[in-house]
């Protein structure tokens, strides 16, 4: 290694390159640590810097080090100053790796550093190093070394020769990232063969080139679409991952956002969402919503167990590390092989009797929840790779081997110790499955990640009360022509219920067609075959429907991650469940009731900012509304309730605390279910006294006489009013 780093790093002067790379890395992963503190309000890291109470990011100091490393490479350039040029070297890396980490603040000139725009900054940093690691390694871009061939080229036709190859390079890095592939692109300019092989292959469906030649080839842009999802979709999945392990988390705001005062009556103008950050966003809505086969990640985890176990044996051949004794290493294997069985039909039962408990005592729509739970399949996973490992390595002892295998027995020792944490986790995941209270919350976190994808936007629930009345589909002028019918022909692989729309491609779809688009289907629907989807309203020569219906993704289930009403339905259900004669459980109903108030708060402003947003005002019908909401996590529980008092309490605790906090255009339907809770009151209680108790709002259902609501304080030690005053 040091013979190497001399000779091709010192020898070949990119010692200075490689200073800047180190430094460059190091800086970034030492400032993102530091805005990761920061963000997690660590008290004893330093904060901000906000001298006068000015925020200074970070890139202000890097473009100064990059001014000040330029201009003194510039005044050193006709002298030989190695050690100045290291370490001139070294401040330019940090301050370029300052720069790029906001990359996306410059990019979008507003602060986007924790937003899913703030992504850009982190691929901006990767293709940096990925330039840099090229360059000091010894490649070159093509032609980057060309200039000096045609110089010196003999004759006129060489020289002509390399610019021809320099121009026919050039071009396919044009085409190759016109077609979206960027990193191909990139990596061509260096390795010429790859710019070849990503101008001749399909454009990826959100590229220039495929907005541009495929619109009248539906069978070009499903196959590119099929290869985005089979091949470059997993690739983004790690990539994230790689991005929020070093970065951490993009999509939650570093701080709440300013109040917004919306005009009343807005006139939305007719604009088309960015088409980057959509396009991100619904890669990631699908690679959410689409359905894992629960035997994949265990088959892979065997296959890939099987393939280390030969090579660990081949390993422990050419090493010689067969030491152990034969017998004893083979009855070590035989008990972990046997142990591993008995854990994996351990599994399986864990796995059945979740589901049956789901589906008898809590509701039928957690079931798929359970079958895509992480920790179900990577504990089969982990259990069946140990057993197949361990069963490789006794078929190896079993062929007449010396001695025992050191590392494969090391490995499987290993795997056997991993199972046993894995079978802990397992245990507490299905405790967690059995506990309504820790179910619930879990359906109301999966909720709350449907509510921040589908409602982005959220209005302060603090703002004037006095805003403009929201329109509903209900308010539309009606077309006078009937529209173009769009149908669902072709039956969908994945299932027939509606998971997701991708509303900002319509926009844009029905802007650049200059038509109105109206869903006449919702998410969570079951759609037949032949069902019409969509009515177009304009001149329907321009409309291609299969590009409206590549817009929808099916699945088998309406899950709580897929949609708020989803999760509002599953919490409903278990509050049934503990409702109906069997259970007789109101205490259940009211820990239900207590998530379902905390969605409601939660979608309260975000509806209300999504309805008074003119980003999708080519979209008609694609939304439920506040009143949807609200019928769906209250209205069955206040019927089945009736009769118990702890419920009616908790419900009008909940409706109180929701008029409190929701503007005054969203407290129609909850005053209208007030009412109807007081003459369900009316209808059920006989005497007074019982009329009395079930008309107060208690948040703990019965948790004392008077009720109890959020805006009441406990008095200690407070003066007593002379009750002859």
């Amino acid at each position: 290694m040091a013979e190497w780093f001399a000779r091709d790093i010192v020898d070949n002067g990119r010692l200075p390159l490689f200073f800047l790379l180190i430094a460059f890395v190091l800086t970034f992963l030492f400032i993102r640590l530091s805005v990761r503190m920061i963000r997690a309000e660590v008290s004893w890291w330093p904060g901000n810097v906000t001298p006068g109470g000015l925020h200074m990011h970070h890139e202000f100091f890097g473009v100064m080090l990059m001014l000040i490393s330029g201009f003194s490479f510039v005044v050193l350039s006709n002298f030989h100053t190695p050690v100045a040029d290291c370490v001139l070297a070294v401040v330019f890396g940090i301050g370029s790796a300052l720069v790029l980490d906001e990359f996306a603040l410059l990019l979008h000139l507003r602060d986007v550093y924790w937003e899913e725009e703030g992504r850009a900054s982190v691929d901006a940093v990767f293709v940096a190093i990925a330039f840099v690691l090229l360059f000091l390694v010894g490649f070159r871009p093509v032609g980057f070394a060309d200039v000096a061939d045609v110089q010196n080229a003999p004759t006129v036709g060489e020289k002509i020769a390399v610019i021809v190859l320099v121009a026919i390079v050039g071009l396919l890095a044009i085409i190759t990232l016109f077609k979206g592939k960027l990193w191909t692109g990139f990596l061509g300019l260096f390795i010429s063969p790859l710019l070849i092989v990503g101008a001749i292959r399909v454009a990826r469906p959100q590229s220039p080139w495929a907005r541009w030649r495929y619109v009248d080839h539906p069978g070009k842009m499903a196959k590119s679409r099929a290869r985005e999802r089979r091949y470059r979709q997993p690739l983004i999945r790690w990539k994230v991952v790689v991005q929020e392990a070093l970065a951490g988390r993009f999509g939650i705001p570093e701080a709440p956002a300013e109040p917004v005062v919306v005009p009343p009556n807005p006139q939305h103008p007719r604009r088309a969402p960015n088409r980057v950050a959509s396009a991100i966003r619904w890669r990631r809505t699908r690679r959410h919503l689409e359905r894992r086969p629960p035997w994949r990640l265990p088959v892979t985890m065997v296959s890939v167990s099987i393939v280390v176990a030969v090579i660990a044996a081949l390993v422990d051949d050419d090493l010689e590390l067969r030491e152990l004794d034969v017998g004893t290493t083979a009855t070590l294997l035989g008990v972990i092989a046997g142990a591993m069985a008995t854990l994996t039909g351990l599994v399986f039962t864990a796995v059945t009797l979740a589901m049956q408990f789901g589906a008898s005592q809590i509701s039928v729509r957690v079931i798929p929840m359970f079958q895509q739970d992480p920790v179900m399949r990577w504990s089969i996973g982990v259990f069946l790779s140990t057993f197949a490992f361990t069963l490789i390595i006794a078929l190896d002892l079993a062929t007449g081997a010396e001695g025992g295998p050191g590392i494969s027995t090391g490995v499987a020792l290993g795997m056997t110790l991993l199972s046993v944490y894995m079978f802990i986790i397992l245990i507490g995941k299905v405790g967690s499955i059995l506990n309504s209270s820790q179910l619930l919350r879990w359906v109301e976190t999966e909720g709350r990640g449907a509510i921040r994808r589908l409602y982005p936007d959220e209005m302060p629930v603090d703002m004037e009360r006095t805003v403009a009345r929201i329109g509903s589909d209900d308010d539309r002028v009606t077309d006078t022509e009937p529209g173009m019918i769009v149908t669902l022909r072709d039956i969908p692989t994945r299932g027939r219920v509606l998971l997701a729309i991708d509303l900002a491609r319509i926009q844009r779809l029905a802007i650049r067609w200059d038509v109105q688009v109206d869903l006449l289907i919702g998410i969570g629907d079951f759609v037949p075959n032949n069902a019409g989807v969509f009515e177009v309203f304009g001149d329907r020569r321009r409309v291609h429907p299969h590009q409206l219906l590549t817009c929808l993704l099916f699945g088998d289930t309406h899950l709580p991650e897929v949609s708020p009403a989803a999760a509002l339905q599953a919490i409903t259900d278990v509050a049934l469940k503990a409702l109906s004669p069997a259970i007789n459980d109101p205490s259940r109903a009211v820990q239900a009731l207590d998530h379902i108030e905390n969605l409601l708060l939660m979608l309260a402003p975000r509806v209300f900012a999504d309805q008074q947003s003119g980003s999708l005002s080519m979209i008609r019908g694609y939304r439920r509304s506040w009143a949807d909401y609200v019928a769906i996590g209250t209205d069955q529980i206040r019927q089945y309730g009736a009769g118990s008092a702890q419920v009616e309490r908790r419900l009008r605790a909940l409706f109180e605390n929701l008029i409190a906090q929701c503007p005054d255009v969203q407290d129609a339907p909850l005053i209208e279910r007030l009412q109807a809770l007081d003459e369900q009151v009316e209808r059920e209680w006989p005497t007074s006294l019982d009329r009395r108790l079930a008309s107060e709002a208690d948040v703990q259902g019965f948790g004392s006489e008077s009720g109890r609501t959020r805006g009441r304080r406990l008095s200690i030690n407070r003066p007593k009013p002379d009750p002859l005053e």
